[in-house]
């Protein structure tokens, strides 16, 4: 790390420091503690710790703005566009309405009666002073500009954004001026658009992106040999929220092992300094060590084994229960807090032997982790920080930028699902299976963390550690992922063989046979065949109606009516007829995306045995229509790709366009992203073929204005015929009379934004929010018979639990795969998934599960590819334990803690014995997961097809009863 600062710049901090000091001191010895306010104090002493952050970040970025830094200018940019919409979004996402009333309150409390007396008998205030000073600035500006409601939350809740653009921007500064530049702007994405951080500042409101931003600095600051800084910021950040004290143990010893005593002792001093300044306000009227009986009371405040964290403390005491029972007669308390000292001192042992600025990072990063893992009485919002230090870490190891993406989603994860709690039912039950599932993860997440310590503590410990050769053997396989590419990055599609049409044939027949078999049954109205049914009628009786989705769907249940009567078997043939072909197409379209022949094989096999697509293939609604006619055009698309030349690419065109119009015709919303998802596809094949120049004219200019001319003609092509297939699929209503021009298609959009503002606010007992969809926490009855006695029947719409799941680890493994070795076929799973997921986020009206089959349909994809890696011995390590890991929840959830438990130790002991054999490992990784599928698959198969089961069958099927939002009945 280059250095950006001299001792000019230590003496200058050291007087602004000693200056704010003897200025605040002053002030506390001439005024009266009984009488003043410490508003007057308050303001000098803000000012002061103001100017500690401050200073370190101008040392930061002032190199970079001086440098005129291009890339710097445009993260600037970027993140002041970021912060915008962030803030925008604040009127949208209200909150958590506690902590923003308690934070409004203590502003105008601030306001009214200064600092000395905010902190009053009888009144709540459980922070320090630190953060205090700045809810003090937000009601003083609230009062000012006359906020109130909204407009007054608003400006509440803006530092913690204000304080994440600086976060955001102090990273991509001090990765700029590292030996990894180029990682700059990742880094700053990492946190300016991490959906933890996201959700905990925007949709939650709290306050944590400030106290790591002071985190973050104070670690910037060591790792400068600016250790008085360093200390002064730590004491700010402790200040700010108690948390802070996590990192002291870093700090100090970082300090110590790298200057000695006389240097430690006079970073204490700025320490005790800064401290002291941020408490004085506060300090006037109460007795001496009112500071310290405000963090005992704090920390006492809440004496349980976990505060709705899922950690360890959570996996062996439940959620919030009394720390004070014991387990083998040790108290829970006593517990967390004796595991704190073996995890110090292997961060001691780390800082000791590896003095390096990573080191430093990695034992930061630890000590948050490890403390919000093994102590008790952790909220979930504390695992924040331990985020933004795995930054650095993920940039340099792929093993820590697993931990750091699977780290994200779980501390997105537990956030959302606490926050959904306190909005609905308050409080967990203790042993929540899904809270404790994300728990064992985090602590697998944990104990990858400490190995990536232990094996990274220099050459010398590898060396003499037989264990550190297994896992460096395990670590990297000998070959990449399975798949031959061409020069292009491309997957090429292997050669067509009998076998592949024997393959194909087998799931066609298992997929005709799930789908068709004993399709009459119910003979009633399921679910939404109450509206499409009735609509296929409406069009064979030319009745014109209103409904929002285009017409292809209805019309194909209407061509079942019109050919075979109209019974419940013809409302349903059409869309079992789809079903089937998309079994088919995704075989096709698996070969070619995947390169692999087993990969397309169990990708398909995953939709053939998927609950989700079983069902809306078996009845008369409209999702299955638009997926196949998506998955055509996803086949049709990596044709086009991995066709050579640019005449033989025209002639796919055209059909590519015809699958978009189907597909739009289909259904309202997420076909549109498809065709956008799939054109832009095509724009980029288009952009990267390589091109002669012309005779007189630069290679340059001639290639950009031909891939300039090359991606519009394209894309025209495409857009024209989409746009020609998807009007013609309103025909009929121009054939019937209801529409008499192109006029009349408009007014049908018109009436279409009507609908959707009509709809908008309604409610659905089996709706669901788009964050809990991966995870399957609100499946959809379609359809329930349950008589007062004897067997039940039901039509259960949620996937196949292991694989709907695994679909998320293995995009997970997927996009790190497509950062660390870029391929267009994983960039194109992984932004599909995302996309179809994240195009809910501003869609208001009532979700349900099935909205997620788009996303699902490809990581089902990202499975199949992954799982033929395993077999193939080419997946590394962290991949299969991630796939082995994911089959926990299963096990737990349908075999009860006990033999479910059992039968998972079991596994991963065989697992564990196999690992020195990687020829043999990820065979049993593939066949243990695909057979444990297809278990499941025939496990459920009776409540997605209406088949009558005794009543305790039903109950032990649905694994999630809890209240609220995770239930599967």
């Amino acid at each position: 790390m280059r250095q950006i600062t001299g001792r000019r710049g230590q003496r200058a901090g050291w007087k602004a420091l000693a200056a704010s000091f003897a200025a605040a001191a002053a002030l506390a010895a001439a005024t009266a503690p009984q009488a003043s306010s410490g508003k007057l104090l308050g303001l000098f002493t803000g000012l002061a710790i103001f100017a500690v952050v401050a200073y370190e970040v101008f040392r930061l970025c002032a190199p970079l703005a001086r440098e005129r830094d291009e890339g710097f200018a445009s993260a600037l940019v970027m993140l002041v566009l970021l912060l915008a919409i962030k803030g925008a979004l604040l009127l949208v996402f209200p909150g958590f309405r506690v902590d923003i009333g308690t934070y409004q309150a203590w502003a105008l409390s601030l306001v009214k009666d200064g600092p000395a007396h905010v902190y009053r008998a009888g009144y709540f205030l459980d922070y320090p002073p630190g953060y205090l000073y700045v809810l003090w600035a937000a009601g003083l500006l609230a009062r000012a500009l006359h906020a109130t409601g909204a407009g007054f939350r608003v400006i509440v809740e803006s530092p913690a954004l204000i304080a994440d653009f600086v976060l955001a921007t102090v990273v991509f500064a001090w990765v700029r001026r590292s030996p990894r530049p180029t990682m700059a702007l990742p880094a700053m994405l990492m946190v300016a658009l991490n959906p933890a951080m996201l959700f905990d500042s925007v949709v939650w409101g709290q306050t944590d992106s400030v106290f790591t931003l002071v985190m973050w600095l104070t670690i910037v600051a060591l790792s400068a040999e600016e250790y008085e800084a360093g200390f002064a910021l730590a004491a700010v950040s402790v200040l700010v929220k108690p948390q802070g004290l996590m990192l002291l143990p870093v700090v100090g010893l970082w300090t110590l092992f790298k200057t000695g005593w006389p240097r430690w002792w006079r970073a204490g001093l700025a320490f005790s300094a800064v401290f002291v300044i941020g408490i004085l306000p506060f300090q006037l009227g109460h007795r001496w060590d009112w500071i310290v009986r405000l963090y005992g009371a704090g920390a006492a405040y809440y004496h349980e084994t976990s505060v709705n964290a899922f950690n360890l403390m959570a996996l062996l005491g439940g959620i919030r229960q009394p720390d004070s029972a014991t387990v083998l007669g040790v108290s829970f308390f006593a517990l967390g807090m004796g595991l704190l000292v073996p995890l110090f001192g292997f961060i001691a042992w780390v800082l000791w032997r590896r003095r390096t600025t990573s080191g430093l990072f990695y034992a930061s990063f630890l000590a948050l982790f490890g403390f919000f893992m093994l102590a008790p009485r952790m909220h979930e919002r504390y695992l924040y920080p331990a985020l933004v230090f795995a930054i650095p870490l993920a940039l340099e190891s792929p093993q820590m930028l697993v931990v750091f993406a699977i780290l994200t989603l779980t501390c997105l994860f537990n956030l959302a699902y606490v926050l959904h709690a306190l909005d609905t039912v308050v409080f967990l039950e203790a042993r929540d299976p899904l809270a404790l599932a994300c728990a064992g993860l985090n602590l697998a997440l944990f104990a990858l963390a400490v190995r990536y310590g232990v094996a990274g503590l220099g050459p010398e410990a590898a060396e003499n550690s037989p264990l550190a050769d297994l896992l460096n053997r395990l670590r990297t396989p000998a070959t990449l992922p399975a798949g031959a590419a061409n020069e292009s990055g491309v997957l090429v599609a292997p050669p067509w063989i009998r076998l592949d049409t024997i393959v194909l044939g087998a799931l066609l027949a298992g997929a005709a046979a799930t789908r068709l078999w004993h399709l009459g049954r119910p003979p009633e109205i399921v679910f939404d065949e109450v509206h499409f049914v009735n609509q296929a009628r409406h069009y064979l009786h030319g009745e014109p109606f209103l409904d929002p989705h285009p017409p292809l769907a209805k019309l194909l249940i209407a061509a079942g009516i019109w050919l075979f009567g109209d019974h419940p078997w013809s409302w349903r043939v059409g869309n079992a007829t789809l079903g089937t072909v998309m079994v088919g197409v995704t075989y096709l379209f698996g070969r070619r995306i995947l390169g692999s022949r087993l990969g397309a094989t169990l990708a398909a096999g995953f939709i053939l045995c998927d609950g989700m697509f079983l069902v809306d293939s078996r009845v008369a609604v409209i999702d299955i229509v638009y997926l196949t006619f998506a998955a055509i055009s996803y086949l049709l698309l990596f044709r086009f790709i991995q066709t050579d030349g640019l005449l033989e690419k025209r002639k796919v065109l055209p059909w590519i366009g015809v699958a978009l119009g189907l597909c739009l015709g289909s259904k309202l919303y997420v076909p549109a992203f498809t065709c956008v998802f799939v054109a832009g596809f095509i724009a980029y094949d288009l952009w990267r073929m390589p091109e002669r120049a012309h005779p007189g004219r630069s290679a340059a200019s001639a290639t950009g204005s031909i891939r300039e001319r090359r991606i519009i003609a394209g894309v025209t092509m495409v857009a024209a015929v989409t746009t020609f297939f998807y009007l013609l699929t309103f025909l009929p209503h121009y054939l019937e009379g209801w529409w008499g021009g192109i006029g009349d298609l408009f007014h049908y959009y018109k009436r279409v934004i009507w609908y959707e503002n009509a709809v908008a606010n309604a409610t659905h007992p089996y709706a669901s929010p788009w964050w809990s969809w991966p995870l399957m926490l609100r499946p959809v009855a379609y359809w329930q018979d349950f008589p007062k006695v004897g067997k039940v029947a039901t039509i259960w719409g949620g996937g196949n639990p292991l694989l709907w799941w695994g679909a998320l680890t293995a995009i997970t493994i997927v996009a790190v795969r497509a950062i660390e070795r870029p391929r267009i076929d994983r960039s194109f799973l992984v932004l599909g998934y995302l996309g179809y997921l994240l195009i809910w986020v501003w869609i208001g009206r009532t979700l349900f599960l099935y909205h997620y089959m788009g996303s699902v349909y490809l990581g089902y994809l990202a499975l199949g590819g992954v799982l033929a890696d395993c077999w193939q011995g080419t997946a590394e390590f962290w991949e299969h334990f991630a796939l082995v890991f994911t089959i926990a929840p299963a096990a737990i959830l349908g075999l009860g803690w006990g033999w479910g438990g059992l039968a998972f130790a079991v596994l991963m002991a065989v697992y564990a014995a196999l690992l020195p054999r990687p020829e043999y490992v990820g065979k049993f990784v593939c066949a243990v997961f695909v057979a444990c599928g297809l278990i499941l698959f025939f496990y459920f198969y009776p409540v997605w097809t209406a088949l009558p089961i005794e009543r305790s069958g039903y109950y032990a099927r649905m694994w999630l009863q809890g209240p609220g939002l995770r239930n599967w009945i």
